[in-house]
């Protein structure tokens, strides 16, 4: 059942996920970018930042995202990622 959200950011924008919480729970990190790309109104996006300590993200962040986007049916046009951070971590982009 999809919740309803108080407000869509209807702009472009990043959430940081390189915080030690998630260094060190790293299983929650999909669930707070699917958060974050389900408060991301359509024709714009989210860049999702993680930790470097989780590799790098096509290896299986971005598979997981995809496989929980896909459950909760959230539409995206695109995932991608862009480039890894100056401290580290790294960068993918959901377009909404």
């Amino acid at each position: 059942m999809k919740r309803e959200l108080p407000f869509l950011k209807e702009h472009d924008w990043s959430l940081n996920l390189e915080d030690e919480y998630f260094a060190e729970h790293p299983e929650d990190l999909v669930a707070a970018a699917v958060h974050a790309v389900e408060e991301t109104a359509p024709g714009y996006y989210v860049n999702l930042v993680t930790p470097g300590s989780i590799g790098h993200p096509e290896t299986d962040f971005i598979p997981g995202l995809k496989d929980k986007l896909r459950e909760c049916r959230i539409r995206v046009r695109e995932i991608r990622y862009v480039d890894e951070c100056g401290c580290g971590g790294h960068v993918t982009r959901v377009y909404r």
